[in-house]
């Protein structure tokens, strides 16, 4: 009974290990399996550097349009007279804090007012930055009315 037992569990055994060869992996086999890590490894770095380059860009932009958001703002709270009679600078301009001390970044800032209607102005602000390619932009808008 005990050999009956034995030779099963050898049969078991012996069906498992049929993945491994008994002499071990050959000089090819490992030689394949490590230009395989280093394809995979490769690809991955490739990936990389597009996705932090990606996000980076994500992140000015979402800069830009807050603060071109706050210039329009700051903008629209000076009024329908003061806005009609202004004149803005033809090139951008960089951006100035509460303290109207220059805020350190890429990003100018542009406005331009229309008058759209009788008692209505289009204003239009332009966030621009430089990227190793190409400038960026963001454009906002609002309408302001004299009454």
């Amino acid at each position: 009974m005990l050999t009956s037992q034995h030779t099963r569990i050898e049969k078991d055994m012996s069906r498992r290990l049929l993945l491994v060869s008994p002499r071990g992996l050959s000089f090819i086999e490992t030689m394949l399996a490590l230009v395989v890590i280093v394809l995979g490894l490769s690809a991955l770095r490739q990936v990389f550097p597009q996705n932090l380059a990606t996000e980076h860009h994500a992140v000015q932009r979402i800069q830009a349009t807050l603060l071109g958001k706050s210039q329009l703002e700051q903008l629209r709270l000076r009024g329908f007279t003061a806005l009609a009679e202004a004149h803005f600078a033809t090139t951008p301009e960089p951006f100035l804090d509460s303290q109207q001390q220059v805020v350190t970044g890429p990003f100018r800032w542009q406005a331009e007012v229309h008058q759209e209607a009788d008692g209505l102005l289009a204003v239009h602000v332009h966030v621009v930055w430089p990227w190793p390619a190409q400038t960026h932009q963001v454009r906002l808008a609002t309408y302001v009315s004299q009454h």
